[in-house]
């Protein structure tokens, strides 16, 4: 009967350390992602294209598995209605902000409003500057993901903040030049 309660014993002093070890990783686990519900996060520091004094910063969350919100404040921009694209390369390196190549459109199709039944992927519409030039920046992107890899996914792609209002016409909604630019990038630092 000793023999049999020290194996059980010994048996419970191995078990639960492993529960404890277990519920401890799923508590940090979940604790690194509850800042946004368990989804991903990105960044984009917007830095201004030449001649231009653009500047901000762009958060966006995975809030379910095809939207992301996109929000924060741009400044130095005119008064007044400004087109925001995704633009399908990850990078802001020429001074007119070309490198970063056309809107992000995996699936082809046209320009329009992010609204709309036909629009690419990286139409995200217009942001509004108040008189001293600042847009607070609010979007919801529908159809899009922050995954390291897929179609969807905007991760390592840009965006541009453009100089005139986007009036949704193809092939680029007529949004002027690029006033400023910035990489997409994930926050997490737990990559999966």
């Amino acid at each position: 009967m000793q023999h049999q309660q020290h194996s059980t014993r010994t048996r419970q002093t191995t078990i639960r350390p492993f529960f404890y070890l277990a519920g401890s990783l799923l508590l940090i686990i979940s604790d690194g992602a509850g800042a946004h519900g368990g989804m991903s996060s990105a960044s984009a520091e917007l830095v201004a294209t030449s001649g231009s004094a653009v500047k901000g910063s762009l958060r966006f969350e995975q809030i379910d598995d095809d939207t992301v919100l996109v929000k924060g404040l741009v400044a130095g921009l005119a008064p007044g209605k400004h087109g925001i694209h995704v633009h399908v390369n990850g990078n802001c390196d020429s001074p007119d902000g070309m490198s970063a190549g056309g809107h992000y459109a995996p699936y082809g199709g046209h320009h329009g409003s992010p609204d709309g039944k036909d629009h690419h992927l990286g139409d995200l519409g217009n942001i509004l500057a108040d008189a001293n030039g600042v847009a607070e920046v609010k979007i919801e992107v529908h159809g899009v993901s922050l995954a390291l890899i897929g179609l969807n996914s905007i991760i390592d792609r840009s965006v541009v903040i453009h100089a005139k209002e986007d009036d949704f016409s193809d092939p680029a909604g007529n949004s002027g030049a690029r006033l400023g630019c910035g990489v997409i990038e994930q926050d997490n630092t737990m990559r999966m």
